[in-house]
């Protein structure tokens, strides 16, 4: 039976898992494109652009918060009902959004979007680790991480078409009736396996995940990882358009690069990762990113040399988030849900992390000093985990 599940092709589990990828790609989506129609929402609410940036903020902080409760919420209503959940959550809410008529109205229902978001991502990797067959576990991953980076890369384009062409309100909208439609796929595909665990402590789950130790060293690794990812977006597309490189357009189309090359990059990087070992192509990654930033760090002012380093980039970060949440969710497969739940959480801090940490930096030396601390970041993934004694995993025990 095992040797059978073995033989199960990796487009079979693409395929099987379609479902999932359909729901992660909206969080990532609306992200991106809230980012880049902050500008419009500042001129229609009549705000300023820094009180309108707390649309990306709340947001954040929503999803933080709820995905670190996510594998709890799963434990008790069971995966496939908590997915729905949540997806009906985010469509309502992005429904709301586009019929605000004030302000901060619509900072709460980007606070509700957060909180909705929050739910799907996480409990859609445990769901898709579950689901894999004996083996595929990055495989799996790898589908979901490209679904991530899709979001990331037509966000921004999605957003700026409706703001620049139609109405801010019509992405929402738009938003909405996906989610909507992605619920019912959900309901229509996993909701006859969902099962309510009954459990007589949920918390008890989390808890035991908190306190594995692989489980923190992996989450931290992860918080590292998406910090040097938001460092290396913002900050580029900030210095591109401050030294006239490039305009707001043409920018956006740059840091796109990133997330376009990860929907190819990542499944790819799932599939090494089973074959070869997770480890092992997060050092990979780590190396492909480094290379990429000491060409920026050397070359900030020549544009032309940005499309292939934005590309390296991007190679680099799809293989350290794919195989870095894959070495998370192979720890403890009777928990994988409360484990998504703490990884998750814990990654995306890294985002919040990121703006905070570097404006500093990037005020006081420019988009060479960013650069050179992201590099340090990147690195930093490989020696937490090595030093927390995760490099020694190999393919073959993999559950």
């Amino acid at each position: 039976m095992a040797q059978e599940q073995k033989l199960v092709s990796s487009l079979t589990v693409f395929r099987m898992l379609t479902p999932l990828y359909l729901g992660v790609v909206l969080g990532p989506l609306s992200l991106a494109g809230t980012i880049n129609i902050l500008p419009t929402l500042s001129k229609d609410f009549e705000v300023s652009l820094s009180f309108a940036g707390l649309a990306v903020t709340v947001f954040v902080l929503a999803l933080v918060l709820v995905q670190f409760s996510s594998g709890v919420i799963a434990e008790f209503l069971g995966p496939s009902r908590t997915l729905v959940i949540g997806l009906m959550v985010f469509s309502v809410s992005c429904l709301m959004a586009a019929v605000a008529t004030s302000y901060p109205v619509f900072l709460v229902v980007r606070a509700v979007q957060g909180f909705g978001v929050g739910l799907t991502t996480p409990v859609s990797m445990g769901i898709a680790a579950e689901k894999a067959p004996m083996g595929k576990t990055s495989t799996a991953l790898g589908g979901i991480q490209a679904a991530f980076t899709l979001g990331l890369a037509l966000g921004a384009i999605v957003g700026g078409l409706f703001a620049e062409h139609l109405d801010w309100r019509g992405f929402y909208l738009l938003l909405a009736i996906s989610a909507l439609i992605a619920a019912v796929i959900v309901l229509v595909s996993y909701w006859g396996q969902a099962r309510w665990t009954r459990t007589a402590n949920p918390l008890l789950a989390m808890k035991q995940a908190v306190a594995i130790p692989a489980v923190r060293v992996v989450s931290l690794a992860g918080l590292l990882t998406i910090f040097a990812m938001f460092g290396a977006l913002i900050f580029v597309a900030v210095w591109l358009q401050q030294s006239n490189l490039a305009g707001p357009a043409k920018s956006g189309l740059l840091i796109s690069i990133p997330g376009l090359v990860g929907i190819f990059c990542a499944p790819a990087a799932g599939l090494l990762g089973d074959k070869v070992g997770d480890f092992w192509v997060v050092i990979g990654g780590i190396i492909v990113f480094v290379a990429g930033g000491i060409g920026l760090l050397a070359l900030p002012d020549t544009i032309g040399v940005y499309p292939i380093l934005l590309l390296l980039i991007g190679i680099g970060v799809a293989c350290m988030m794919t195989n870095v949440g894959a070495m998370a969710l192979s720890i403890r497969p009777d928990l994988r849900h409360a484990i998504s739940g703490v990884f998750n959480g814990s990654r995306f801090f890294g985002g919040i992390l990121a703006p905070l940490v570097l404006t500093p930096v990037y005020e006081a030396v420019s988009i060479k000093g960013v650069l050179l601390v992201i590099i340090l970041v990147s690195i930093a993934v490989g020696v937490v985990l090595r030093v927390g004694g995760l490099s020694s995993s190999e393919p073959e025990n993999r559950v």
